[in-house]
């Protein structure tokens, strides 16, 4: 079973992993697209939608999806925000909350990483963190944790169940 995070991005265009991969090393975290699930190709593709990213030789990949807003009734990125919207119907109403849903409904795409939570270190943890922040600082990304809520940077905003 996996751990979900996802990145819900306001701004700008979905990057091509290269960009993701060279910021998380600028970090610290020296990253690799995953051969067995993801394409050379795709280092360079603006229009990526799935990758494993290697943090290590003998840890699982993290998995990467991407969701976009095509601007369509059934956009399954607009279907995933409703959820969200629907989910902080229970949080306390106060601006941080306010906050989090105008920014899920001014959403443009949506990073969902997937943790392999019976294989992943430390390591790992902070190497989605270098990816995570580089959609923080180049999409306007706010951060959600699934069984914590919503983050901006670091601090959690808004609690969810």
């Amino acid at each position: 079973m996996g751990y979900f995070i996802r990145a819900f991005c306001t701004l700008g265009e979905l990057p091509p992993l290269r960009s993701v991969l060279a910021s998380a090393a600028d970090h610290g975290s020296n990253l690799a697209l995953d051969p067995a699930l993801t394409s050379p190709d795709t280092l360079e593709d603006t229009g990526w939608t799935r990758a494993g990213i290697g943090y290590k030789n003998n840890k699982a990949p993290i998995l990467l999806e991407v969701n976009r807003d095509i601007e369509e009734e059934d956009s399954s990125m607009r279907e995933e925000v409703e959820e969200f919207l629907e989910f902080l119907e229970d949080a306390p109403r106060n601006r941080h909350r306010r906050r989090v849903e105008k920014h899920l409904k001014n959403t443009r795409f949506i990073v969902s990483a997937q943790l392999p939570t019976s294989n992943i270190d430390e390591d790992g943890f902070a190497a989605l963190g270098h990816v995570l922040e580089y959609f923080i600082d180049n999409n306007g990304a706010i951060i959600q944790a699934d069984g914590e809520g919503f983050y901006e940077g670091r601090k959690l905003i808004v609690e969810l169940d």
